[in-house]
């Protein structure tokens, strides 16, 4: 059975418990499909943070009407994901996808959409509500930002945009960790999380920059194109330890193999089979340190067979072989 709400009014009526003052507020939804929260900060310079978690037993499809807001949304998602569709919207895909350790920044003023999110799957985002006018606070040139964000500050009829910017890089993951955790209150609070919020925009906006000199480098692939690359790289993350095979994942994303194989080397630096090995050593790594699985064990989690191929793949990576890389970080 699937769950329809339609935006502020259905959520209004589940929530059984919100609380606010002046600068800050929190909500909280439970219902017999689920559970969902939210908090918000209000920030100066019209930044407002919002930390929201989510986990429902049935499909739930939620409603949005976005009016004339002139906000732009960075979000980062910790966990889950969610669908999105967004009907007869001109320059913004008809239907996409928001996974977890990827980051988005996007303006959406005066459309209709439709958020998907899935069964028994907990969610959890850091979303960052902010005005282009920000940028203008600072005295500085604005030619190295991206056009659109240059466009949208200087323009008074702004174009629509979803723009994802790839994985969340470690030291983004440090600031959302040191936001979830932040340990001081009111004033304190106020300062540390707005400090933590502009390095995130900072860091979010040069991420974009980035992706636009791999894109003005590539003659070979255009800017949707690099977009399914990118959901590619989603979809390997989430599907570790047993990944589609190159046909399969070409398919998935809407490219030939071809496509798929040229443009990981060209925008990722490595091969489909590189990155998932990388991301699954990675994940042996902290596997390693926060569990007490055995060696064997770890490895067949992350997707190998063969535990003396996976001791192998793992010293050529870290230069140490996995028993004495628990061991050292035992010590």
């Amino acid at each position: 059975m699937t769950i329809r709400l339609t935006g502020t009014e259905d959520f209004g009526e589940f929530c059984k418990d919100v609380q606010f003052n002046d600068y800050e507020g929190k909500a909280e939804l439970s219902t017999w499909f689920g559970q969902s929260s939210f908090r918000w900060t209000f920030l100066r310079h019209n930044l407002e943070l919002v930390i929201c978690e989510n986990e429902f037993s049935q499909p739930v499809i939620v409603e949005h009407q976005q009016h004339d807001l002139p906000f732009l949304v960075s979000k980062f998602f910790l966990s889950g994901g969610v669908r999105t569709v967004t009907p007869n919207v001109p320059g913004v895909s008809e239907d996409y996808e928001e996974v977890a350790g990827y980051n988005y920044l996007f303006f959406l003023h005066d459309i209709r959409e439709f958020e998907h999110h899935t069964p028994n799957q907990r969610a959890q985002q850091i979303s960052i509500y902010w005005n282009a006018d920000l940028l203008s606070s600072f005295q500085s040139s604005f030619e190295q930002l991206p056009v659109l964000l240059v466009q949208l500050r200087e323009n008074a009829i702004p174009q629509r945009f979803h723009q994802p910017l790839g994985l969340t890089t470690p030291t983004m993951q440090l600031l959302l960790k040191q936001i979830l955790q932040c340990p001081y209150r009111e004033t304190l609070r106020q300062m540390y999380l707005e400090a933590k919020v502009l390095e995130l925009l900072v860091l979010q906006i040069a991420q974009w920059g980035e992706n636009n000199q791999v894109l003005q480098r590539s003659q070979f692939f255009r800017a949707d194109e690099i977009e399914r690359l990118h959901h590619a790289k989603a979809i390997l993350n989430q599907t570790l330890p047993h990944p589609p095979s190159l046909l399969d994942l070409a398919s998935q994303i809407g490219l030939n193999d071809f496509k798929l194989k040229r443009g990981f080397r060209e925008v990722f630096g490595t091969t489909v089979l590189g990155y998932v090995q990388s991301l699954r050593l990675e994940q042996a790594k902290q596997l390693l340190i926060e569990t007490n699985s055995t060696i064997v064990e770890i490895a067949s989690q992350v997707g190998y067979e063969s535990i003396s191929h996976f001791g192998y793949l793992f010293k050529r990576q870290f230069g140490i072989t996995p028993r004495e890389y628990r061991k050292q970080k035992s010590l």
